[in-house]
Order: structure tokens, then C-alpha cells, then sequence
């Protein structure tokens, strides 16, 4: 029996030593540098905000969690949380270290270190707090301490209405700023990137005035409002004295950053056309990312930051299916924004589920919302070349549709006055002089439409046209000026030249043939030519000639070539 007993109690205090170890973590040895110390480190979630942080000493470990990660996380909570841990210090002498809380937005941090003499000391810090309490210029929270020799223990009091995220490291001064000078850098690299872009697109804007360069333009300005706020720079250098202003900035750029690229996706991807069911739920989407802002800031920060990072998931992944559906949907221009949009949405959505707790928290998940824009930012400015030139090119061939004539595939009158409207009062020096113009209308023409119909006089009008262009150079101009009358320019051609080619061109069409109904039928054509000559005052004038002389052909019996008599 005595036997079974001892059995038992062993068994017992086996269990509790168990228990005992489950919780115990070795004191962190501040000798060297210690980054994210949360495997050292205990945890207690007080939901109900029941425990005094006066007393917390008194809580037993048994209460309390490992966090068995280096860094803390969890998602949106109104809890208060409080650690525990204990410092080593190896050194004969006391040593001031810095306990830094790698994340920006932490509202209320209170530390409280009991050192081996039992003697107690606290701190605050937090963005509720002025910049300047904190012990460090630094954008993360920080206070410092002299621990004296051996070990002290630590108990810190955390609240925040953003998401929680409690990175904990014990540093000197110098280690704090020489790993803060390499994060500032890259900070400022990708900053510079983005205010660059910001300054050129907005004098592209000024000076081609695209609507979708200002939202470009306001889509930048709002990221880099965004980035500089939650990183803690505007805390740092400009609102030192208004944590409260720097607490709704953080979450209300959120909202602006993600209604500017909404803004300017709808206007770029030009979806108003190529899906207008997308317009629609774009502009309607606008309207809910408004309202919800607005609205949940009604509600208190909590809400309002805890919707705008949720939200701004929304807004990656809706712009970046639009932007898949538009390019599906046959617009080229979208590939460099669906490329820019695909490396966004990769960087706010890692970042936003690393600041929600939903994958483990590292430097690089955090900060891959600032090299996915700044990836973004790149590949969009390109987006924007690519639709300039896509757009001129729509914008020549359309220029080019409207000077052509359609039945014949020749540029038409509206080309001609263009065409003089550029060389009438140039063309001697253009051409040298040597320009002759040909006048050429097609004889009794009625007579084919009343007779065959206005489908014949079209083939025949086809006819000639190809006729005219196989029989000059392809430096010559050839218009259309109506009905069936052509104009031809031979540049760079001699007077004796010209007459050869215009007998060609009325010989061959004497020769052409259509059929129509097993009817064979011919035409001929009168022409009337003049040569640029230096005393003509323009263009204009020399073809006025032409013209003449081509009344006096159909005159004088048609289907003959008369030069003008000056």
C-alpha cells in the first residue's frame, strides 16, 4: 500500500513538474543584441480588462501562455495583453538597454521591470503618447532601463484598437539605429521611386491633360500618404504633438489609397467600353469604399481601421479581375496594368494578412505591400506609355480612315485640303518645281449608274482608282475629289515626263473592260494637267489650271489629255 501511495505522488509531482516546465523559459541574456525575443517570453489575454497592472506580479505563471513564436500576433481585439519575461545580465556592472515594440501603431504599451533588488520601475510609451516620450527618436515605440547585474523580470501591459502585432526586442542604442539606418534606407529608396513618378506624371498631365494621369497621380500620392503614415514617419517628423490625428491618418489613407486606384482602373482600362457592367460595379464600388469610411468612422477607429485593411484586400483582388476581364475582353493596353495590379495585389494582400495575424508576421510580409507598389507603380507608368501610344495609334488610323475615300481606298478631299493646308505655300521649295498635276474625270459616268446601276459605277470607280495607282510612283499623291472626278500629283517629275504618264493612264482605261450580265462595258476618261511653275502663287493655283484644261478636253470631244495653256 505504502508502495502504491509513493507510486501515486510521484506520478503527481511528475505532472506538476510537467506543467511547471510547459511554461518556464530561459531568461533572455542581454549582453548581446536579442531581435523578436517572443520564444522567451509569457502571455495572458485579460478579455475583460479585469487585472491590475499594479498587481500583476501576483498572477502565477501557471495563468500565463508560451508564445512559442518570436513575435506575438493576433487578429483585431479589444483584450488587453500582458507579458512576462526575464533579463540577464551577465556583466558585473548595470547596462541601460532599450525594449523596442517593432511596430508602429501599438496605442498603449506599459512596462514595468522588477530588478533582483526587487525594486520596480515603469514606463509608457505608445502612439497615444506624444512622439517625444519615447527614449529613442524612433518610429517604433521604445523605453529604455538600466538593468542591474543578474536577472530582472518584465512585465508589459499592451492595448490597440489596430491590428496586434507585438515584435519585442531588447537592444542598445546603437544596434536600434544601425538595423533602423538599413530599414530608413529602403524606405526612402522606394519613396523617392514613387515621389519621381508622382512629379513626372503629373507634368505629363499638365501638358496632355488624360484625365487618367491625374487619378495615377492621386493614386501614388495617397499610397506614399499611406506608407509614410503607418510606417510612423508622419509621427516621427511631423505630427510629434498630435498622436490622435496620426492614429486616423493611418487608417483613413488606407481608404483613400484603395478609392484613388478604383478611380484610376475605371478610367485606364477604359471599361466603359470594353465591359460596361464593370464600369458600373466599379463606380458602385467607389461609392461603398465612401460610405464605409465614412461610416465606420462614426463607428470609432477600431472599426474604421479594422474595415480599411480588410477592405483593402477587396480592392486588390476586385481591381485585379477587372483588369484580367479587360484584357480577356481584347484591350492590349491592360497587360502592363494587369502585370502592375498582379504584383499589388501579391503585396497588400501578404501585408495585410501578416498585420492580421492570418500568416506568421516577418519583416518581408510586412513591408511587401511597399515593394509590390513600388513594383506597381513601375509597371503602371508603363501601362500609361503603352495607352498613349495605343491611343495615337487609334487616334492615326482614324485620321487615316477619314481621309481615305472607302469605296476606293484613295485619300479623299478632305486629305487634299489637308495636304494644302501643310505644302501650298511650301511646295516650290518641297518640290522644286517639278510637280505636275493631273485633273481626270471619268466621260459620261451618269450614263453608267442610270444604265447598270450605282454597283457598276462603283466597281468602275474601284477600277480606276487601282488603275491609277499601278501606273504611278508610290511618292505620288492620288485623291478622290468627288463623284468621278480623281486628282493625281506626279512629284518630282518632269512636264515631258507627266504627258506620257497621263496618255498611259487614258489609254489604259480605254482599254479596261467590266461586265456586268454578260454586257461588256468601257469607259474613257478626260485629263487635264498643269505643271508648278515658279510664278504660280500656290498649289491651289496650279491645279486650278489643271482643272481648266480639263474642261476644255471634255469640250473639245473627250478621252483626250490637254495641257494647260498659260
Amino acid at each position: 500500500m505504502h508502495l502504491f501511495m509513493f507510486k501515486i505522488f510521484s506520478f503527481l509531482f511528475l505532472l506538476m513538474g510537467v506543467a511547471f516546465q510547459a511554461n518556464a523559459v530561459a531568461p533572455v541574456d542581454i549582453s548581446q543584441p536579442q531581435y523578436q525575443i517572443g520564444k522567451s517570453v509569457l502571455f495572458l489575454e485579460d478579455a475583460r480588462h479585469t487585472l491590475s497592472f499594479s498587481e500583476i506580479e501576483k498572477v502565477p505563471d501557471s495563468e500565463f501562455e508560451s508564445v512559442d513564436k518570436n513575435i506575438f500576433s493576433y487578429l483585431f481585439t479589444h483584450s488587453t495583453f500582458y507579458y512576462k519575461f526575464q533579463v540577464k545580465n551577465p556583466q558585473p556592472k548595470a547596462v541601460e538597454r532599450l525594449l523596442v515594440f517593432e511596430t508602429a501603431w501599438l496605442d498603449f504599451i506599459q512596462v514595468k521591470v522588477i530588478s533582483p533588488d526587487q525594486s520596480q520601475q515603469r514606463s509608457l510609451t505608445g502612439n497615444l503618447f506624444p512622439f517625444k516620450q519615447r527614449a529613442a527618436e524612433h518610429p517604433y515605440p521604445n523605453v529604455e532601463h538600466r538593468f542591474e547585474p543578474g536577472i530582472s523580470t518584465v512585465y508589459v501591459q499592451v492595448k490597440t484598437r489596430d491590428p496586434f502585432i507585438v515584435p519585442i526586442s531588447i537592444l542598445d542604442t546603437e544596434s536600434l539605429f544601425k538595423n533602423y539606418t538599413s530599414i530608413f534606407a529602403t524606405s526612402m529608396f522606394i519613396y523617392g521611386i514613387i515621389i519621381a513618378m508622382i512629379l513626372y506624371h503629373f507634368i505629363l498631365f499638365a501638358s496632355i491633360q488624360l484625365r487618367y494621369y491625374a487619378y495615377y497621380v492621386l493614386y501614388l500620392t495617397s499610397f506614399l500618404a499611406m506608407n509614410v503614415s503607418y510606417n510612423g514617419y508622419t509621427f516621427q517628423f511631423l505630427l510629434q504633438d498630435f498622436p490622435v490625428i496620426q492614429n486616423w491618418i493611418q487608417a483613413t489613407t488606407i481608404f483613400l489609397f484603395a478609392i484613388a486606384g478604383l478611380l484610376f482602373a475605371k478610367a485606364f482600362l477604359n471599361l466603359k467600353r470594353y465591359i460596361p457592367l464593370a464600369h458600373t460595379l466599379t463606380k458602385a464600388m467607389i461609392w461603398v469604399f465612401v460610405s464605409v469610411m465614412v461610416i465606420s468612422a462614426l463607428f470609432g477607429y477600431h472599426e474604421h481601421v479594422m474595415f480599411a485593411i480588410g477592405m483593402s484586400v477587396l480592392f486588390s483582388l476586385f481591381v485585379f479581375t477587372i483588369a484580367l476581364l479587360s484584357y480577356l475582353k481584347g484591350n492590349k493596353t491592360a497587360r502592363f496594368f494587369l502585370l502592375g495590379t498582379t504584383a499589388g495585389l501579391i503585396g497588400t494582400s501578404v501585408t495585410a494578412l501578416t498585420v492580421m495575424a492570418i500568416i506568421p508576421y516577418s519583416h518581408l510580409g510586412y513591408q511587401a505591400v511597399d515593394y509590390g507598389l513600388a513594383i506597381d507603380s513601375i509597371l503602371l507608368s508603363f501601362a500609361l506609355v503603352d495607352r498613349v501610344k495605343s491611343t495615337e495609334k487609334d487616334k492615326l488610323q482614324a485620321e487615316a480612315s477619314a481621309n481615305t475615300d472607302a469605296l476606293t481606298n484613295v485619300a479623299n478631299r478632305r486629305a487634299f485640303n489637308h495636304f494644302c493646308e501643310h505644302l501650298a505655300f511650301d511646295s516650290q521649295n518641297f518640290y522644286q518645281g517639278k510637280l505636275v498635276a493631273l485633273m481626270l474625270d471619268i466621260d459620261f459616268f451618269k450614263e453608267i449608274n442610270d444604265s447598270f446601276g450605282h454597283s457598276v459605277g462603283d466597281i468602275v470607280l474601284q477600277k480606276v482608282a487601282s488603275l491609277l495607282r499601278n501606273n504611278t510612283k508610290s511618292a505620288d499623291k492620288i485623291f478622290r475629289m468627288g463623284g468621278e472626278e480623281f486628282l493625281v500629283l506626279l512629284l518630282d517629275t518632269e512636264l515631258e515626263d507627266a504627258q506620257k504618264v497621263a496618255e498611259r493612264i487614258r489609254a489604259a482605261i480605254e482599254e479596261m473592260e467590266t461586265h456586268k450580265e454578260n454586257k461588256t462595258i468601257s469607259i474613257t476618261v478626260s485629263i487635264g494637267m498643269a505643271d508648278f511653275l515658279p510664278e504660280d502663287v500656290s498649289l491651289l493655283s496650279t491645279i486650278q489650271l489643271a482643272d481648266k484644261a480639263l474642261y476644255e478636253a471634255k469640250r473639245s470631244g473627250r478621252n483626250k489629255v490637254v495641257l494647260a495653256v498659260r
